[in-house]
């Protein structure tokens, strides 16, 4: 009797275990994932530090250096503008960043967002391009004038990850086979 149970158990363990791994495999990519597949460098395009943004020490070029980084570790190269302006797409990362407050010591209130833009077409008529937003992310938060540096980069750099998973999963490589030679007829191969 306990065997038929533990053969009962394991039996609905192992369907189990087969219908998560069939759902996990059929899990389709959003348009915006699939926006990003073939991507293999991008222009890095950081917006809207202001004058009391600096004077608290965030500044642009290095939000843009880190940017670029991440886009590394990803597998993306960084572009300069005019090699993305010649590129198929034209291919850029934004980074808007806006942190505003009522007086000079009072909390940032700050929005983050992270985007990829690319020329696309009109399915009504392909001769039709634009530049569109395809992907983005965005983040909002509260700290403290002494803080804005840190909680942006901490920001985008969570953003970036999202990116990175999102690229990840439209660039990822096919599934690899490997058939065992002895199990196989060669009429199979």
């Amino acid at each position: 009797m306990r065997k038929k149970i533990f053969w009962g158990a394991a039996v609905t363990a192992v369907a189990g275990v087969l219908l998560v791994w069939t759902a996990r495999a059929s899990e389709k990519l959003t348009d915006k994932q699939m926006s990003l597949a073939g991507l293999e460098a991008m222009y890095v395009f950081v917006q809207d530090v202001t004058e009391d943004t600096k004077r608290v020490g965030l500044s642009a070029e290095r939000i843009q250096t880190e940017v670029g980084k991440k886009l590394k570790e990803i597998g993306i190269r960084a572009m300069s503008e005019e090699e993305s302006v010649r590129t198929a797409g034209s291919p850029t990362v934004y980074v808007n960043i806006s942190a505003y407050r009522k007086r000079p010591k009072a909390p940032f209130v700050f929005h983050v967002d992270v985007g990829i833009l690319q020329e696309v077409s009109l399915v009504r008529d392909s001769k039709i391009r634009t530049m569109s937003i395809t992907w983005n992310k965005g983040r909002l938060g509260q700290c403290p004038p002494r803080g804005l540096v840190k909680a942006m980069r901490e920001s985008v750099g969570y953003l970036m990850d999202k990116f990175g998973d999102d690229y990840q999963a439209a660039n990822k490589p096919p599934d690899i086979i490997i058939y065992d030679s002895n199990s196989v007829d060669r009429e199979d191969i």
